[in-house]
């Protein structure tokens, strides 16, 4: 995966936005990997002065100085816009290049994982006849949760079969043979994929 910077300036107060500036002039001057900005150097350090200038004016001052502050602070944030994009088609990904640049590195998302294995299984009674009522834990970061169910020998895969699939952390399952012993388990499912079943627990139908 290529790396990248972050060019997030619209949540940037002026303060934050003169720092990143003069940040960016310190590790542009003299870098060779970045030899023709799309804005002069020169430019921008005049740029950042007045910048500077116009937060302090604007700090106790009228209307006007604000005003004056505002529309460099989108001068500022088109600057950066231009040479952040020549940062990213210079650098082409290369974090080695990009870390020069003066500009904030873009955080890398990690790979997600399977979710956990549900804990805490439960198989009670259900509220009716013919009832279970399983419940279990929940799992962080999963979506869903696949319910399992054998009514014959567990340590036989071709007996367990899905009986459904919910968000929930709790399923009633129904039509089943009254004090019949049947067995569950119960997988998670998050964006990673579907994780391991928990160990399979008896229970009872009401």
């Amino acid at each position: 995966m290529k790396s990248n910077i972050t060019l997030s300036l619209y949540n940037k107060i002026p303060v934050v936005l003169l720092a990143l500036l003069n940040n960016v002039i310190e590790k542009l001057t003299g870098n060779i990997k970045f030899p023709t900005p799309p804005v002069s150097l020169a430019a921008m350090q005049t740029l950042a002065d007045a910048y500077e200038q116009a937060i302090e004016d604007a700090q106790f001052g009228s209307q006007a100085s604000k005003a004056a502050r505002n529309a460099l602070t989108l001068e500022v944030r088109a600057v950066l816009t231009k040479t952040g994009n020549y940062v990213r088609a210079t650098a082409n990904g290369d974090a080695t290049i990009l870390t020069t640049s003066g500009f904030e590195m873009s955080k890398i998302p990690e790979p997600v994982g399977l979710p956990a294995t549900p804990e805490n299984l439960k198989v009670l009674m259900g509220p009716l006849s013919g009832q279970t009522d399983v419940r279990w834990k929940r799992v962080h970061g999963a979506k869903s949760y696949q319910v399992l169910r054998s009514d014959a020998n567990p340590d036989v895969a071709a007996n367990w079969k899905v009986v459904t699939t919910t968000s929930k952390v709790r399923f009633v399952d129904s039509n089943l043979e009254s004090f019949k012993p049947y067995w569950y388990a119960v997988s998670a499912i998050g964006f990673g994929g579907q994780g391991n079943p928990c160990a399979a627990l008896q229970g009872r139908a009401a």
